[in-house]
């Protein structure tokens, strides 16, 4: 058996690698036109699913608040998601949701 050296034995293995990328390459189209035809999937689609999840979800707008932590100009709130700690502590010592609300 003759020796190989190193760099042929690297070179052989980047050429196989090489392979086995190309392999899963055809398998994949495979697998995609599969999909295409029987979901009937068009280039749009594609666009849209090669879009980031940023670019999908819908333009993030600042909403203005519409309370205000009498105590701290600096604390607000917009009204959605989850009431901030300072709005429950308020709550809780009798200040109304009214009372905190900006006009």
């Amino acid at each position: 058996m003759a020796s190989r050296s190193l760099e042929e034995i690297e070179k052989q293995i980047r050429s196989l690698q090489a392979e086995a990328a190309e392999l899963k390459l055809t398998e994949g189209i495979q697998q995609l036109r599969v999909v295409i035809e029987k979901y009937d999937v068009g280039l749009s689609h594609f666009r849209i699913a090669l879009k980031s999840s940023k670019e999908r979800k819908r333009a993030s707008r600042e909403l203005p608040p519409k309370y205000r932590n009498p105590s701290n100009d600096a604390q607000t709130w917009t009204g959605r998601g989850r009431k901030p700690r300072w709005l429950i502590e308020a709550l809780a010592a009798g200040i109304t949701i009214e009372q905190c609300k900006v006009t």
